[in-house]
């Protein structure tokens, strides 16, 4: 198998997981039930060594953007990272559950952090316990956020590993988009 069939296997395989995902609903939200989105979770930003961002706005009015140590979950994100509400949705199922990590990170975060695009797939692993009915796995430290994100105030196009993909990952990101797609309507989304 060549290297770049190779990359499109995980990416494939990122985009189905994200895709089964998008089936899950907040264990103690009922139909009909209004309250917060999300449990409160601390957002850390980290200021982007592409563009310079370095505020980001949280997707809930009751998430907090801070530096400070709170004892909340905390999910890192890039300065220039938009998340829709619907991408912390399996964050929010695990911490709910008590079962999930308290540290999450974006795929540019992690990307960031050195972590090649197999590595990323790995250590979002966590979330496949939340659609296979099982509690999502304890400590796994600061486990990835398995979802697309967009470019806060400029383009909309989700991008699979964050804003600024490395090119090789941004020729990936139609095929990704497309077997989400077509995985979103295996799952009856």
């Amino acid at each position: 198998m060549s290297p770049s069939e190779d990359l499109r296997s995980v990416a494939a395989r990122m985009a189905r997981r994200e895709a089964r995902l998008n089936r899950l609903i907040a264990p103690d939200q009922p139909p009909g039930d209004i309250r917060p989105p999300a449990p409160d979770v601390v957002m850390r930003v980290v200021p982007c060594p592409v563009c310079g961002a370095a505020g980001a706005d949280p997707p809930f009015d009751h998430w907090s953007v801070t530096g400070e140590e709170t004892g909340l979950p905390t999910l890192a994100v890039l300065g220039c990272e938009w998340l829709a509400p619907r991408a912390v949705l399996p964050m929010a199922v695990a911490i709910e559950q008590g079962t999930g990590p308290l540290a999450y990170r974006t795929r540019a975060v992690a990307r960031l952090e050195g972590l090649d695009l197999w590595a990323v797939d790995r250590s979002e692993t966590w979330a496949d316990a939340l659609v296979d009915g099982h509690d999502a796995p304890g400590d796994v430290g600061e486990a990835t956020l398995p979802a697309v994100t967009r470019a806060q105030g400029r383009d909309l196009l989700p991008m699979f590993t964050g804003p600024h993909a490395p090119d090789r990952e941004t020729n990936l990101n139609d095929m990704y988009l497309e077997v989400r797609l077509t995985a979103m309507g295996e799952e009856g989304i």
